[in-house]
């Protein structure tokens, strides 16, 4: 909500969220003391805007330029300065040149909407950070506290190259690194320090960690050399276990073999030596054989032919015999072996899991963490060494722009007994709304900030911060109101009580409990309820006991309940 009032006050774009799809033109509506009403439009896309007076219905709509021309109204900066009394109206831009530039409303606008980023920033509330604009921001703040312009000043001469854009980019490049820094929380020759110390320790545990790598690779080899012996023991068993397979079925056959020429033998021996029966071989009777003949079968000759075969088969069966008493005594001492060699197995294995590989990899981890912890302390140092490059060339541009520039020096800034004045303005804000402390307030030129019971204002905790920049910019309004000074009458403040739902350390914590945010709400229903304007921002309800006093929306997203709205 904020960033849209400040886009229709010409901004020059809308931060990207899918809510805005829906909407495709935006009014706002202003209403001046002298009783004029306006109202202007403009796309969500951007560009110009189209002017439409309130108390004139049926006149025909204007078109304001957006960009600002010195002393036009055809533009909304124009059209807004001349409702203040400030067109036409120049600030000084270079202290060393004498420069001046044209007063634009944008040059006000970032003192009366403050969003939620700025309201907590540890920088000034009158400064944006960004050195080029700084004497620029300060004469603006200048010119509102005391209404003189820098129309007067008179610039010098210069004919020196114009390197202004090129130094504003290196200082928004070089805010932006002391931005990184200030998180470090670390300088650059601790950084340093640091880094040292982690080269060496790197350096030890590198070499720690090879040690216990060489030691594991050592136990790995010895623990595949007895898996491997273990496999080939296995492998020797199962190949005696299928010799013993055939064996005994070889041993079988020899059985069989044996019966059978047994009974050959048996059955000829009876045959030859025995009472006359029929030849067994060609079946012949007893009176019909031939005894002195040779018929088909000799069975003298068979029998003996069989007894040898079965002197031979039992040799063989004997050797068979001994071959598998040979392969179970093997087979014997095999188990015997593949039992020792898991034992090993098992230890090296054990020693390898519960021992040597842990310390392998918690040093490995160890190690990887510094490596990144190095490679962070040098990203961190590379920081410093790229501000100190963008300082060298920053000021090598400032030094070839004022070459034959002739060097004056001009007083900037706010006059002190201004200042002064300012200050108690804030302090007795501060003190109505129950700020802790005794609310002794004095600006720090240096800084452009100020120093509240002697604490820096930035160096308090971002809800301080908050509350106190609220401070500031009310105080501004409320002073140039009390001295007929020029102001846009309003302010838009986005979060000023942070403290209270998003404290910071124990610098906020010491709001908690106290009336702070009623004492707030109260001042500003008793301030600022007729000739001015104040739109808070906030997560938190207002007090119930103040909401019947003033104008609040809430917007809930939920078309039932509230206001919709687009957030």
């Amino acid at each position: 909500m904020a960033e849209s009032i400040d886009f229709m006050l010409g901004g020059s774009n809308l931060r990207e969220i899918p809510e805005w799809s829906r909407y495709g033109e935006i009014e706002l509506d202003c209403h001046v003391t002298d009783g004029e009403n306006w109202r202007w439009r403009r796309s969500t896309a951007g560009g110009n805007f189209k002017l439409i007076d309130l108390n004139n219905p049926e006149s025909s709509e204007k078109n304001l330029q957006q960009n600002h021309s010195h002393g036009k109204t055809d533009n909304l900066s124009g059209f807004l300065l001349e409702k203040l009394g400030l067109l036409g109206k120049r600030i000084l831009k270079s202290k060393t040149k004498g420069t001046t530039q044209s007063l634009s409303f944008r040059n006000l606008a970032r003192l009366i909407i403050v969003q939620e980023g700025e309201v907590q920033q540890r920088g000034s509330p009158f400064w944006s950070g960004q050195y080029t604009t700084k004497t620029a921001e300060l004469a603006t703040i200048k010119l509102l506290l005391t209404g003189v312009d820098d129309s007067a000043v008179v610039s010098s001469m210069d004919t020196g190259p114009d390197n202004t854009k090129q130094i504003a980019l290196i200082e928004e490049l070089l805010t932006d690194l002391a931005t990184e820094i200030a998180d470090l929380g670390e300088d650059q020759e601790a950084l340093s320090s640091q880094f040292d110390r982690l080269e060496v320790s790197i350096g030890t545990l590198n070499e720690s960690l090879n040690a216990a790598q060489r030691q594991l690779d050592n136990l790995v080899t010895q623990r595949r050399k007895a898996f491997e012996e273990q496999h080939a023991i296995c492998g020797r068993r199962d190949e005696i276990s299928e010799l013993l397979a055939r064996f005994n079925l070889l041993q079988k056959h020899y059985f069989v073999d044996i019966d059978r020429l047994t009974a050959i033998h048996e059955s000829g021996s009876m045959f030859a030596y025995v009472e006359a029966i029929p030849c067994p071989l060609c079946g012949a009777a007893p009176e019909s054989q031939h005894m002195d003949e040779t018929c088909d079968g000799d069975v003298e000759a068979i029998v003996a032919a069989a007894a040898a075969e079965i002197e031979k088969i039992e040799r063989l069966k004997n050797e068979l015999t001994a071959t598998v008493e040979d392969l179970h005594r093997e087979d014997g001492d095999l188990k015997i072996l593949l039992v020792s060699k898991d034992t090993a197995y098992q230890e090296l294995n054990k020693t390898i899991q519960e021992s040597v590989a842990p310390e392998v990899s918690v040093t490995r981890t160890s190690f990887s963490e510094l490596v990144e912890e190095r490679a962070s302390v040098q990203r961190a140092i590379d920081l410093f060494a790229r501000r100190e490059k963008l300082e060298a060339r920053r000021l090598t541009l400032i030094d070839e722009s004022n070459t034959g520039v002739e060097e004056i020096e001009l007083t900037s800034g706010i006059p002190e007994s201004v200042s002064h004045s300012f200050s108690k303005k804030i302090s007795s804000i501060l003190e109505a709304w129950n700020f802790p402390g005794e609310c002794l307030v004095h600006f720090d030129k240096q800084s452009a900030d100020f120093v509240i019971d002697g604490k820096p204002r930035g160096s308090r905790g971002k809800g301080l911060r908050a509350i106190t920049h609220a401070a500031v910019t009310i105080a501004l309004l409320e002073y140039c109101q009390e001295n007929g000074l020029s102001h846009p009458g309003f302010v838009v403040i986005d979060s000023p009580l942070l403290a209270y739902f998003k404290p910071e350390g124990d610098d906020d914590l010491v709001l908690r409990g106290t009336d702070l945010k009623e004492k707030f709400y109260e001042y500003l229903v008793r301030h600022h309820s007729a000739e001015s304007q104040v739109i808070v921002i906030e997560n938190l309800h207002p007090p119930t006991e103040i909401q019947p006093f003033l104008s609040m929306t809430v917007f809930t997203g939920n078309p039932k309940e509230g206001r919709y709205g687009f957030l």
